[in-house]
C-alpha cells in the first residue's frame, strides 16, 4: 500500500473522519491505538482513499482510450476518404491528463492514446508507438480507420458521399496489416503541441463546469503534474530547435495554474521565439500576472480571452466568476502592452452562441471595435457533462433545429457578422 502521507491529506481526513478517531499527526504516522469497530472503520477509509489515488494517478491508457470510443459511440472501420491527406497526425501531440498522449488536435477525434510522457525516455518512441504509425498508414492509405469522421472538422460533414458512414463490407472492419515504411515517421518535434492536463480554474460557467478547480494544492494531482512538468521541459521543450512550433493550452486558466504558469518560465527563460503559443484565458489574471504577462506576451501567437456576452448583465450568467469590468480593464491592459512594445501577439475575443447570450452579439462587436481586438464566433457548442441532453439542446441554439434559429440570423444580420454554415 502507499505511504498514508501521499494517499491521504488533512482535508479528506476531517471530512471523513469518525467520533473516537485519533489525531491526523497520529494517524499519518500510525501511532495509536483504537479497538477493534473504530480500526475498522479506519481500513474501509484508506481502501476507499487508494481506491480514489488508484483513480486518478494511474494513467491508464489502454482503458482511457477505450472509454473515449465508447463515448464517442466510435466505430473503426475503413472510411474510404480519398478526396486528400490529413497531415495532422504528423505535425501534432498533445499531451493529456497522467502524460497521455494522443497525435491529434483532439483526443476525441482519433480516440486514442499512443503512449504515456511517464512511461517513455524518449518522445519519439511516442510519436512513432506502433499505434501512431497504424494511424498514419490507415491515412496514407485513404482508409482513415481511426478517425472519428462524424466530429472532426477534415471532414465535410454535409457530403456524406465522400466517406462511407458505416462499414459496407467485411474486409472495411478490420485495419491493414502493418507495414513500416519511413514516410510514417516522424523525426522532429512536431510543430503543433497541445497541452491539456491541469483543469484548475477560477471560474465555473455552466457550459464548461460545475465547480471551481484548483489543482495548484491538490495532494494528488498536484505532485502528479509537477512531474509531468519535468517530462514536458526535457522530453519535448528541450528538443526543439530552430523549427516553428506552436503549443495551445487548453483545461482551465492557464495564468491561475501554478505548473503551467512554470512552463511557460521555461519557455521565456529558452528564449526560443520560435516557440509561438496559443494561450485560451478567461481574462481575468492579466493585470494580477502582469509580470508575467510582459515577459511571455513576445512568445504568445494569439490571446484567446473568452468573453460569450456583450455586457456585465450576460457576462454573470455565462461567465460564473467573473467581473465584467475587470475583464475590460485587463484586455485594454494587455493591448496596449502589445501596441506599446510592437508585438505581434493577436489579442482575440472568443465568444460561444448560447441562448443565454445571442442576442448581445451586437454590441458584442460593437465592444471588441472599441477595444481594437479580433473577433472569433464559435458556432458548435460542445456537451463538457454539465447539461442534461435536454438542456444542451435548448442552450445549442446555433443548431439550425433549434426553434430560435430563425432569430439568431436576424441578431448575426444586426451585428453584421456571417453565420457558419452548420
Amino acid at each position: 500500500m502507499i505511504d498514508r502521507k501521499i494517499l491521504i491529506d488533512e482535508k479528506s481526513y476531517r471530512v471523513f473522519k469518525g467520533a473516537n478517531w485519533p489525531d491526523f499527526d497520529d494517524f499519518i504516522e500510525n501511532t495509536y491505538q483504537v479497538d477493534s469497530y473504530i480500526a475498522n472503520e479506519i481500513d474501509q477509509f484508506i481502501s476507499i482513499m487508494q481506491e480514489k489515488y488508484d483513480n486518478i494517478a494511474t494513467p491508464k491508457t489502454i482503458e482511457l482510450s477505450i472509454s473515449n470510443q465508447k463515448r464517442q459511440s466510435q466505430i473503426f472501420f475503413n472510411k474510404n476518404y480519398t478526396k486528400s491527406t490529413c497531415r495532422i497526425p504528423w505535425e501534432t501531440l498533445g499531451v493529456n491528463s497522467n502524460g497521455n498522449a494522443y497525435i491529434c488536435a483532439s483526443p476525441s477525434w482519433i480516440p486514442i492514446f499512443v503512449g504515456n510522457l511517464f512511461e517513455s525516455d524518449n518522445i519519439y518512441d511516442i510519436l512513432n508507438s506502433n499505434i501512431s504509425l497504424k494511424i498514419r498508414q490507415e491515412i496514407l492509405a485513404g482508409r482513415y480507420y481511426y478517425c472519428n469522421t462524424r466530429i472532426c472538422n477534415f471532414f465535410n460533414f454535409k457530403d456524406t458521399g465522400k466517406y462511407q458512414l458505416q462499414p459496407r463490407a467485411e474486409s472495411d472492419q478490420h485495419e491493414l496489416e502493418f507495414k513500416d515504411s519511413p514516410d510514417l515517421h516522424v523525426n522532429q518535434i512536431p510543430k503543433n503541441l497541445v497541452f491539456d492536463f491541469d483543469y484548475t480554474c477560477n471560474f465555473k460557467c455552466p457550459s464548461c463546469r460545475t465547480e471551481i478547480q484548483n489543482w495548484n494544492a491538490d495532494h494528488i494531482r498536484r505532485p502528479i503534474n509537477d512531474r509531468l512538468v519535468e517530462k514536458i521541459k526535457h522530453l519535448i521543450i528541450d528538443k526543439i530547435q530552430n523549427q516553428p512550433i506552436d503549443i495551445r493550452w487548453c483545461g482551465g486558466e492557464p495564468f491561475m495554474s501554478d505548473v503551467y504558469i512554470e512552463l511557460f518560465n521555461y519557455i521565456i527563460s529558452t528564449g526560443k521565439t520560435n516557440i509561438q503559443n496559443i494561450i485560451q484565458t478567461n481574462g481575468s489574471l492579466l493585470i494580477a500576472k502582469k509580470d508575467l504577462v510582459k515577459n511571455f506576451l513576445p512568445y504568445v501567437s494569439d490571446l484567446r480571452i473568452s468573453f460569450d456576452a456583450g455586457c456585465a448583465e450576460t457576462y454573470a450568467l455565462t461567465r460564473i466568476g467573473g467581473d465584467w469590468d475587470r475583464l475590460i480593464e485587463n484586455v485594454k491592459f494587455v493591448v496596449a502592452l502589445v501596441k506599446e512594445h510592437k508585438l505581434k501577439t493577436k489579442v482575440t475575443a472568443d465568444y460561444v452562441v448560447q441562448k443565454n447570450n445571442y442576442k448581445d452579439l451586437p454590441k458584442f462587436v460593437t465592444i471588441c471595435k472599441e477595444l481594437g481586438i479580433y473577433i472569433n464566433i464559435t458556432s458548435k457548442m460542445w456537451n463538457w457533462g454539465t447539461w442534461d441532453e435536454e438542456t444542451f439542446d435548448d442552450m445549442n441554439i446555433y443548431h439550425p433545429a433549434h426553434p430560435l434559429y430563425e432569430d439568431l440570423k436576424k441578431y448575426f444580420n444586426l451585428a453584421n457578422l456571417p453565420m457558419a454554415k452548420n
